[in-house]
């Protein structure tokens, strides 16, 4: 019977061991819901963080610090690269190099608490993953952003259009995205109304009777089609007065 019970009882403490084991290594296989992870302070100042790192630690191929484009507004990010993780914010550039073939390459930066902890770049043929820096999707939204505060609105809600064709004609246009309202004019006079019937961040498209006008807001090219024609122009936004 002692022989029973002490199997019994080792056998009840290696259990109770086991499990101990298997619960420990679990709450502790994702970091993130560890008590003393810290993304740190957001930094207000990421540019100057990033243009300091790269002056004290240039890379093989030096970054011309005056061609550098910043694609993101940094966010949390988890970085995990050999099982282990690092935490901060995310930062993303493309940067062209200071030697003679001026390549334009992609880096990516984790800040935390005023400092880079982390910098990996495009090098050679090995480009950077896209699970650091989308470099596309950043690109695509940083057009997209930078267009917003630029448009000049008047006390109608109209912006307006300048767009010069292929045969060298230049055409306007007033928008009203509110409205859903495209009005071309000429020399200070109505020319046409189009109805908006497709508005998304990326394309604007109007009618009006036969005539259809497509624009792309991130490239500028403008497409209008009428009667089996197609005539395309190149448009930016611009001031309701020039002078």
């Amino acid at each position: 019977m002692t022989n029973l019970f002490s199997i019994k009882t080792l056998r009840t403490t290696f259990t109770i061991l086991c499990i101990g084991l298997l619960s420990a290594c679990a709450s502790t296989s994702n970091p993130s819901s560890a008590g003393d992870v810290s993304f740190g302070e957001y930094p207000q100042n990421y540019k100057n963080i990033v243009k300091d790192f790269l002056k004290k630690q240039p890379t093989r191929t030096p970054v011309d610090l005056e061609k550098i484009e910043f694609l993101n507004e940094p966010n949390k990010f988890i970085s995990s690269q050999f099982n282990q993780d690092k935490f901060g914010y995310r930062s993303c550039i493309i940067a062209y190099g200071q030697s003679a073939r001026r390549e334009l390459r992609s880096h990516f930066f984790l800040i935390n608490d005023g400092k880079v902890t982390q910098h990996l770049h495009d090098s050679g043929l090995v480009q950077l993953s896209n699970e650091f820096c989308n470099i596309e999707m950043f690109a695509l939204e940083s057009r997209l952003a930078s267009v917003a505060p630029s448009e000049d609105i008047d006390e109608n809600g109209f912006k307006y259009i300048t767009c010069n064709t292929e045969s060298g004609n230049e055409v306007f246009f007033a928008l009203n995205t509110d409205n859903h309202q495209l009005l071309q004019q000429h020399d200070g006079q109505l020319v046409a109304s189009f109805d908006i019937t497709e508005l998304t961040d990326t394309f604007i498209v109007a009618e009006s009777g036969q005539h259809r006008i497509s624009i792309n807001r991130v490239s500028g090219t403008l497409i209008h089609q009428h009667n089996d024609e197609e005539v395309k122009a190149s448009c930016r936004l611009s001031n309701k007065q020039q002078f």
